[in-house]
């Protein structure tokens, strides 16, 4: 008779896996418990492991900050809060290709030593003056001036102003700013958090209006510059206006009142200067920083440099007023982009 093989098979079965349930650990985990360790140590060191071995050098190209981001071009201080420059004495640009220096002859000028271009010459300068002992101060309150140490009462000048004054920026109230001279030859007085106030004349753009007084609008940089009939630069300053109205073009002033309010009545402005309308109709121009019913100004001078208007374009008030009185009708405006 044949006997079946069956039961020993089961049998040995039975006492083979016996055998390797002895030898293995026991753990007393639950299954959550189980589960979770998934996500535990041996995970993150095997992740560690492979982004230390990968990628391989050259297969991925790493970019550099500086790469990424428009970097301002290298700068020299060349005044901090307090300091003054004396006569004779000059600042380089980092690159050496632009030079200020305060002459015996009262000017404070700025020439191109070789700006890589092969230009070489004066670039700007502040107005010739007589027999004077030029001392330029760069004051802790953020204002630049140009003083004759020789005018009685010059020790006086330096705390309230006075004739001993020979010419000035005209920035105020920004303490900590500094005067700077870059390496693309721009001049200028920038506060501790890197907003320009005031730029040397070499910096104004060249719009095909030799021999006409007139006015540029850059709606980019919410900058301004009026410019004389000589190509001379009388004053350049931040504004706040509108980023992308009025639209790039040629335009000319065609009205002003010395007092305005706004379209929907709710603020009121100083020195409105009028030079073109928006789709609505309605008008656009220079003034003063607007004032509610309250008599409180909708922004500050430091956000001047924003671009926070509805249309106009708003000034501080003192340059608000010297628009108007230097430009007349007709004056041309040219808005950039």
């Amino acid at each position: 008779m044949l006997v079946s093989n069956t039961p020993w098979r089961t049998l040995a079965t039975l006492v083979l896996a016996a055998v390797v349930l002895a030898v293995l650990p026991v753990s007393h985990a639950s299954a959550a418990d189980r589960f979770a360790d998934l996500s535990a140590e041996p995970s993150l060191l095997w992740h560690a492991e492979f982004d230390a071995s990968w990628p391989p050098d050259g297969f991925v190209k790493v970019i550099d900050p500086a790469d990424q981001f428009p970097q301002e071009p290298p700068s020299t201080v060349v005044l901090g809060p307090g300091e003054y420059l004396s006569v004779g004495q000059s600042a380089v640009s980092p690159n050496g290709w632009y030079r200020l220096t305060l002459e015996p002859n009262g000017r404070l000028v700025l020439r191109a030593t070789d700006d890589g271009i092969g230009r070489y010459g004066l670039l700007w300068s502040t107005g010739p003056v007589t027999e004077a002992m030029p001392l330029l101060v760069m004051h802790a309150r953020g204002e630049l001036a140009l003083y004759d140490t020789a005018s009685p009462g010059f020790g006086d000048t330096l705390s309230q102003g006075s004739a001993a004054m020979l010419w000035s920026a005209d920035t105020r109230s920004e303490s900590g700013a500094v005067l700077r001279l870059d390496d693309d030859g721009t001049l200028a007085v920038v506060t501790p958090q890197g907003r320009v106030l005031w730029r040397s004349g070499n910096s104004v753009p060249d719009v095909g209006l030799a021999g006409r007084r007139h006015v540029i609008y850059e709606r980019g940089q919410q900058w301004v510059w009026l410019v004389d009939a000589d190509g001379s630069m009388v004053d350049n300053y931040p504004v706040s206006g509108h980023p992308a109205s009025p639209e790039p073009g040629r335009y000319a002033v065609t009205s002003k009142s010395e007092d305005a309010i706004s379209y929907n009545w709710l603020v009121t402005m100083r020195h409105m200067v009028r030079f073109t309308t928006d789709a609505d109709d309605d008008w656009i121009g220079f003034h003063s920083i607007p004032r509610g019913w309250s008599d409180v100004p909708v922004q500050t001078e430091a956000e001047l440099g924003e671009a926070l208007s509805l249309g106009c374009i708003r000034q501080r008030d003192d340059k608000a007023e010297r628009l108007y009185r230097w430009a007349p009708i007709g004056t041309p405006v040219v808005v950039l982009a």
